[in-house]
């Protein structure tokens, strides 16, 4: 297994045992400095798609894939780019890739001799709006770029192309100060953390080369961390995401909420005291629809000042069971489920 981030080289480990196995190095005609965090794979294709930045003179984005067969990694698409934008994420279709390029960028140049942590080397350009690539998948081509105001996201939710358009679903902010909030001497002093978002829908028309993106706001609720039932529906039409969620202004991560993204419609989970980590959605595996399945999800209990892991009905969102932990697990993001070869469960839960 490789675990990706925004690093220099991804991390392989053992599902099982979670032993650290070194560095995953990408073949050199890759090249690139920065990795995503959230690959996507394509059942269809039997391939994992991705990019790195390639920081220099002329920066770019390039686009790859990765077969599940071999390993082998093809290059699909080199995007110029003069100042890089910081993207945590992106977005994938049946036919397309899209990067969505949030007006946090870095000169190259400053990121070489500043001397400052990766992230201080950012800056806010607000002027520069929001700009999404559009790439086809099996031919590099870039079909589309759309323009939309400024705003800040890292996590995208889901994408899918409707007639001639794309609709795009993500997890947005007004700018990127939610950056400095999760600063952990911020985190550590018990300031207030807001470290959710705007859940919105941007319709990306595909007939010219050149045009606007129009946005929505699917709902009030807030929302961070959204996982939808990806085996299922990733890259195509869908209707239910999961995430955690913050009934109380400030109060970190205090719930858990299902969002239906056509009605808006929104179910959640809380329980005094409780702080939940990102939900990971198991699908039943005799399900015959979306979302038919459990939520997974390791709640620290600041009651009892231990940890427990819950196990909800994902379209209820009550509570099945829970496994109770002696002690805290800290806060982790992005785990996945697996399942043993004796029918049990085993959540990998990636700690930062």
């Amino acid at each position: 297994m490789v675990a990706l981030t925004e690093t220099t080289l991804p991390v392989r480990f053992d599902s099982e045992t979670l032993q650290t196995l070194g560095h995953y190095e990408y073949g050199k005609q890759l090249g690139g400095q920065i990795s995503i965090a959230h690959p996507h794979h394509d059942a269809t294709r039997r391939c994992q798609f991705s990019y790195v930045v390639e920081f220099g003179r002329r920066s770019r984005y390039r686009l790859f894939r990765v077969a599940d067969e071999d390993g082998a990694e093809t290059t699909i698409a080199d995007l110029p780019v003069d100042r890089p934008a910081y993207m945590h994420s992106f977005a994938m279709t049946r036919r397309y890739l899209v990067l969505a390029e949030f007006p946090l960028v870095v000169s190259p140049l400053q990121l070489l001799l500043s001397g400052e942590p990766f992230i201080k080397n950012y800056r806010w350009q607000p002027e520069r709006g929001l700009r999404f690539q559009v790439v086809e998948k099996d031919s590099g081509r870039r079909i589309a770029t759309a323009e939309a105001e400024a705003v800040f996201a890292f996590h995208h939710v889901n994408a899918y192309e409707r007639g001639g358009e794309l609709v795009l679903d993500l997890v947005t902010y007004p700018d990127a100060g939610i950056i400095d909030q999760l600063y952990l001497s911020r985190l550590r002093a018990g300031k207030p953390v807001d470290a959710v978002g705007s859940l919105s829908r941007y319709v990306v028309p595909l007939g010219t080369a050149n045009c606007a993106a129009q946005k929505h706001q699917i709902t009030t609720t807030a929302i961070e961390l959204p996982r939808v039932d990806y085996g299922r529906v990733a890259g195509a039409s869908y209707r239910v995401v999961w995430g955690t969620g913050n009934r109380q202004p400030g109060n970190f991560l205090d719930s858990l909420v299902r969002i239906d993204v056509e009605t808006g419609e929104c179910a959640v989970w809380a329980e005094s005291g409780c702080y939940p980590g990102e939900p990971v959605f198991v699908a039943a595996p005799d399900a015959g629809n979306e979302a038919e399945g459990v939520l997974l999800s390791v709640v620290l209990d600041g009651r009892n000042d231990r940890s427990f892991l819950l196990v909800l009905d994902a379209t209820r969102m009550i509570e099945i069971a829970r496994a109770e932990c002696p002690h805290q697990i800290p806060f982790g993001f992005h785990g996945n489920f697996f399942p043993t070869s004796d029918g049990g469960l085993t959540l990998r839960n990636a700690h930062r």
